[in-house]
């Protein structure tokens, strides 16, 4: 689970660092979540504020492949240690969306 943490945190970030940095706090919220479907509904929200126009990566490849990993993902609650993971993630500025 740490590395699917690791790929929604960051792709959520990217999509946000790319249209709107003033808004990078938002990336915290989803370390407020108690469960994997608590993400992804926050990655959604997040795509749906700043995945959509001025967004230059929302027809990449990349993109559609790594939303598909956090989309497809059982649910189960998070633990601290997976909320730490989080936290930790979200302060990491290379984003797997310009590496693959």
């Amino acid at each position: 689970m740490d590395q699917w943490l690791f790929v929604a945190v960051n792709t959520a970030k990217s999509i946000i660092d790319n249209t709107s940095k003033n808004s990078l706090d938002d990336v915290m919220k989803l370390s407020q979540c108690n469960s994997i479907s608590q993400i992804q509904h926050e990655f959604d929200i997040i795509q749906g504020k700043f995945g959509r126009e001025g967004f230059s990566q929302r027809y990449s490849p990349g993109y559609l492949y790594l939303c598909s990993l956090v989309a497809n993902f059982p649910n189960q609650e998070l633990s601290d240690k997976d909320k730490e993971l989080i936290r930790q993630y979200s302060i990491i500025k290379t984003y797997l969306l310009y590496e693959i």
